[in-house]
């Protein structure tokens, strides 16, 4: 399975002092991240490594959705 490199931040917070530039950057960033997830999916969706595919496949989306609402405001 591919590494994922999430984010250098620590919280949330830490998005809203990003410039909409940085925030592009971070976001284009992990679109690629979460294609190469997709493309790694475990075949068994019972496993423990799908288990473990999936918890990082919603942070990814979680991050993705929390950037996207900051650019759309």
């Amino acid at each position: 399975m591919a590494e994922i490199f999430y984010l250098p931040i620590t919280n949330e917070d830490e998005l809203y002092k990003m410039s909409s530039n940085e925030l592009i950057v971070l976001l284009k960033n992990l679109n690629m991240q979460i294609e190469q997830l997709n493309q790694d999916e475990p075949e068994d969706m019972m496993s423990e490594e799908y288990e473990i595919w999936g918890d990082k496949h919603e942070k990814l989306e979680d991050l993705i959705d929390i950037i996207s609402e900051i650019l759309d405001k």
